[in-house]
């Protein structure tokens, strides 16, 4: 060993180290599945590290937020794609935190001696979904303002608690710059923080315990439950049986987390080049026509709500989750039979398939919902005008006859890109009395006063001259106005 290793040895000792976490002996015949905690950890090492990056552009303010993400887009070399990493390393965090869980379960190594690391497991899991709630708002747009509007009123509904956990939450009675703040906050300091700390008293325990071998080695000729006196000792005899094969964690087991670990990573680098992280228009708390829609992993809750009556709503949105985190924290100490194998235990194998098939339904029918009926525009974002003129374009039911980018009726002409062809006045002046202009040709309704204000016509047309179709704000549109004559009298 070299002089400084030497030195270092005498004084730490490092060869004791790397016989504790290296050398140590592990079940023989562990699968890929059980690489899944590395997986996790490896794309919260990429959110780490695109998460600092990004901070360093960020803005945590109402007025600069939305801007900063879009210098981050467009002017930092590479910002896109680190932004996009950022965004697929969360949801690949979520989806690996998951199916981790799911395998432990599956085996039953949440039962002795493992009932406390099953625990931290679930504090880990509400710390990742931490943070991806409160990394919701940080882009200030649409979707983060309006999503975590209602998020947080969901939050509000808890009995007893909810008026002051939604004044926690948002730092105030309303949304605003206090909230930004403390999401900003809770993502970059106190979770990830709290989640170093779990992680590493998860793996303490690991180590500690040793990884949970294949559950026909802790079957055979088990007492029938956990809690009786003899278990603990055929545990011990038996976890020390499935060692034999000579198996070590270095370097067969850690060569597989290396090689998953190295998988995800690319993966996530490959959406995050190519699929980015998207940005809607900036957050613009008068428009209360816009329908937010969660992330896949909050559309369960988010689609079951549609299910019950609006009187319900509130105990759906806080019972449901409450009544499923009792029962994992509950879990290991209500099954305390020794059986291990999913096939061996009905119960947990319903209650599993129940769970996963209905969340995937209720997934599946969310996706599959059409979208609103106005497709988004290309180009800049809309103005707070043009986006209640396109509110209205969809209450008035535009869309039944005009067609934008495809989608909408026939009857009437394709509106796609008529702001290329039609001034704001024009267009106001058109859907006014449509019939001033093409009396012997139009069946379009006039949409003047009484039907509509000149300050909804007026909101109307400009979001139709804001239509370019692919041509997006920055070509030169070429107006085709013709005015009717006005006649003497």
């Amino acid at each position: 060993m070299p002089g400084p290793f030497r030195w270092l040895d005498e004084r730490l000792d490092l060869r004791g180290i790397k016989r504790a976490l290296l050398d140590r002996e592990v079940p023989d015949r562990l699968t890929w599945w059980h690489t899944l905690g590395s997986a996790t950890l490896a794309a919260f090492f990429v959110l780490l590290v695109t998460g600092v990056v990004l901070a360093t552009y960020y803005s945590p303010s109402p007025a600069h937020a939305y801007d900063s993400i879009r210098f981050i887009e467009r002017e930092v070399r590479g910002g896109s794609m680190l932004r996009g990493m950022h965004h697929w390393a969360a949801s690949a965090m979520v989806v690996l935190i998951i199916g981790h869980m799911i395998r432990v379960f599956a085996v039953g190594a949440y039962k002795y001696p493992r009932e406390a690391n099953w625990l931290l497991g679930v504090v880990l899991f509400l710390v990742v979904m931490g943070f991806s709630f409160t990394g919701y708002l940080l882009p200030w747009d649409q979707k983060a303002y309006w999503a975590t509007q209602v998020g947080t009123s969901i939050a509000g509904t808890t009995p007893v608690i909810g008026g002051g956990l939604a004044t926690i939450l948002r730092g105030g009675p309303n949304l605003g710059a206090a909230t930004l703040t403390r999401f900003y906050a809770f993502h970059v300091l106190w979770l990830p923080f709290s989640l170093l700390g779990f992680a590493f008293l998860h793996l303490v325990m690991v180590v500690r315990q040793g990884i949970a071998p294949l559950p026909k080695s802790l079957e055979d000729g088990a007492p029938a439950r956990t809690t009786a006196p003899e278990y603990p000792g055929y545990y011990r005899s038996a976890y020390a049986a499935t060692k034999r094969g000579g198996v070590r964690f270095w370097p067969d087991i850690i060569a597989k987390d290396a090689v998953v670990a190295a998988v995800v990573v690319a993966l996530i680098a490959v959406l995050g080049a190519f699929a980015g992280a998207g940005l809607e228009p900036p957050a613009d708390p008068t428009d209360s026509s816009y329908v937010p829609k969660p992330e896949w992993y909050f559309l369960p809750i988010y689609q079951l709500l549609k299910l019950f009556p609006g009187s319900m709503e509130s105990t759906i949105a806080v019972g449901v989750p409450t009544l499923f985190l009792i029962a994992l924290f509950a879990l290991p100490f209500f099954d305390r039979r020794s059986r291990r194998n999913l096939l061996h235990r009905p119960a947990a194998l319903v209650s599993l398939t129940v769970v996963l098939g209905g969340s995937g339904l209720l997934v599946g029918a969310a996706l599959r919902e059409v979208g609103p009926a106005v497709p988004p525009e290309v180009g800049r974002p809309l103005t707070s005008t043009e986006r209640a003129g396109r509110a209205l374009f969809g209450a008035q039911q535009c869309g039944s006859c005009h067609r934008i980018a495809g989608e909408g009726g026939e009857q009437g002409p394709d509106v796609t890109e008529i702001g290329l062809r039609h001034s704001v006045a024009w267009l106001h002046s058109f859907l006014e009395d449509p019939a001033r202009f093409r009396s012997d040709t139009t069946k379009m309704p006039a949409f003047g006063p009484p039907t509509l204000t000149h300050q909804q016509v007026e909101e109307l047309a400009q979001y139709m001259a804001s239509l370019r179709g692919k041509a997006a704000a920055g070509v030169q549109p070429q107006y085709q106005d013709t005015f009717p004559q006005v006649k003497p009298r």
